[in-house]
């Protein structure tokens, strides 16, 4: 089947569209069966944790959940800018880190990679994300040439001295939202970043010795063809290290309050399908991979070493951590999150035990997303099943999709499966829920424009 035929087979059989899209990446997430955790449970809890992890190298999350604006594609939900409640976080934070290593949680680990996420990390000084990285070393070590991301708002880091003092603290590579360079679509979402602003960012950054990754979007309110392709050629003149480039959920409120006032400005499914080829089509001519088809660490270590199935321990409000038979919650409220720690109790609010079925559709969901693909040798030595009965439906689905190849020692994803690796993974969360929840649906994040939440004047 040539590549026209398997785009046309994906866009009419697979695509999912803005209606039925969650932006899943990179993990198996099967919320509905989550037990809630009372704090009398918590410390019992972590010796079961400890026994969940063998492994002898692990990811940190660290969460800073604030930011000085909500721009209208954000779906984190961050806290409103406060000087006071960060000093509060932070604190508990350390505290957290703490706790967690008195647990025992970290003997004979070491650290491969640490990734700061938001909200805005970098609204907090240079000294506060230092003191969080030396509370970590204290507790456990790093590995050598550990990877360490913040991510960071552009009028965060936009002096030399701000990047310098990041790099001072130990951050060795910088994720940075830009989303569009297009000034237009930048003042509907309540955002502004011109490409010689983010041009003079990553420059800064390779001088202090900091890699650059941007984040790119597609499908964003009023966005067209024309002006995603005169974002990759604005991106292919600034050279970041790394680019992601993310479907648009229509998740915020806001988002959704501006396509009722302007239905016009909703971008069409067919319309989506072209962006995210052609986005797709770009990363992979200049260079740049993503998820689908990571091949090693140089770009994006914390999440290659993810989708290798690295435990995560996050620390902070609402975040989630996985091995690879458990995954909890911290709590989602600020005041319960700081009250626990204040007891003395990890901020741990609920939790699942995957079942075997489920973490075998989790090892398949994430090493679909490597360039090698699932290897079948490994997952039978490591489940005694064989992934080509376990799986055949699906497999055979996506074969005749032409997004998926198979051979007698690994199942991955063809050119065109990894364009739309993000469906591929919706479909393939569809079937765990539908083979192994009790007639569970993934209900989707981003309900779009044929949503009852945008009303039918916009169909």
């Amino acid at each position: 089947m040539d590549q026209e035929k398997i785009l046309q087979k994906i866009k009419e059989e697979l695509f999912y569209g803005s209606s039925d899209y969650t932006k899943n990446q990179p993990d198996l997430f099967v919320p509905h069966r989550f037990q809630m955790l009372a704090p009398s449970q918590v410390n019992h809890y972590l010796e079961t944790l400890k026994q969940g992890l063998p492994e002898k190298e692990i990811l940190i999350y660290v969460h800073l959940p604030f930011c000085f604006s909500e721009c209208l594609f954000c779906n984190s939900f961050p806290l409103a800018a406060d000087t006071t409640l960060q000093s509060d976080y932070l604190q508990g934070l350390l505290k957290e880190i703490d706790l967690m290593a008195a647990s025992g949680l970290f003997e004979g680990k070491r650290v491969r990679c640490i990734y700061f996420g938001g909200g805005t990390p970098t609204l907090f000084p240079n000294s506060a994300i230092e003191s969080i990285l030396d509370r970590i070393r204290a507790v456990i070590p790093l590995t050598d040439g550990c990877s360490i991301t913040t991510e960071a708002h552009p009028a965060t880091v936009s002096s030399k001295e701000r990047i310098t003092g990041l790099a001072q603290a130990g951050v060795n590579r910088i994720s940075m939202g830009c989303q569009t360079f297009d000034p237009d679509l930048l003042a509907l979402c309540n955002r502004s970043n011109s490409e010689t602003q983010i041009r003079q960012v990553v420059d800064a950054a390779h001088d202090a010795g900091i890699s650059v990754n941007i984040d790119m979007m597609a499908g964003l309110p009023g966005q067209t063809l024309r002006s995603l392709a005169n974002d990759l050629a604005a991106v292919e003149r600034i050279k970041p290290d790394a680019v992601e480039y993310i479907r648009h959920e229509i998740v915020n409120p806001l988002v959704v309050d501006l396509y009722k006032k302007r239905p016009e400005l909703v971008v069409s499914d067919g319309t989506l399908f072209e962006m995210v080829l052609a986005a797709q089509k770009w990363m992979k001519a200049s260079g740049y991979e993503q998820n689908g088809s990571y091949t090693d660490d140089r770009q994006w270590a914390y999440r290659y070493y993810w989708l290798k199935e690295m435990p995560i321990i996050a620390f902070g409000l609402r975040t989630r951590s996985y091995s690879t038979t458990l995954c909890y919650d911290k709590h989602e409220d600020l005041a319960t999150y700081l009250r626990m720690i204040e007891k003395g109790i990890p901020p741990i609010g609920r939790h699942i035990v995957l079942t075997k079925r489920e973490m075998m559709f989790r090892t398949l969901m994430l090493q679909v997303q490597l360039a090698s693909g699932l290897d079948i040798e490994s997952f039978r030595c490591r489940y005694f099943e064989e992934p080509f009965e376990l799986f055949r439906e699906l497999f055979t689905r996506l074969e005749k999709l032409g997004c998926l190849e198979t051979s007698a020692g690994s199942a991955k994803l063809t050119e065109c499966g990894a364009y739309f690796v993000e469906d591929v993974c919706d479909c393939i969360i569809d079937e765990a829920l539908k083979v192994d929840s009790g007639g569970a649906v993934r209900i989707p994040h981003s309900e779009g424009s044929r949503s009852a939440r945008l009303g039918a004047q916009i169909l």
